[in-house]
């Protein structure tokens, strides 16, 4: 299993202009608990006000993907889609 650790960065806390970048990247068996494991340290490191913008969330990869081609599929975020 492949897990990429991926980064909102976002405009302002309503997260509806965010761009998402790869962070860091964990394979094997327990590489989503790997993840999982490191963001409240990650998010604990952000100021008060990033905390509330900016956020970390880790995503499965398709098996059989390689680093140099895993991409990030665009996601929507909940708030994103209010208008």
């Amino acid at each position: 299993m492949t897990v990429l650790l991926l980064l909102y960065l976002c405009a302002d806390a309503t997260r509806t202009d965010c761009q998402v970048l790869p962070a860091q990247l964990w394979q094997g068996p327990d590489a989503y608990e790997q993840c999982i494991g490191a963001v409240p340290d990650l998010t604990k490191a952000l100021t008060a006000p990033n905390r509330e913008r900016h956020r970390f969330v880790c995503e499965v990869q398709a098996d059989g993907a390689h680093p140099a081609e895993l991409k990030t599929r665009p996601t929507f975020i909940h708030q994103s889609l209010w208008m």
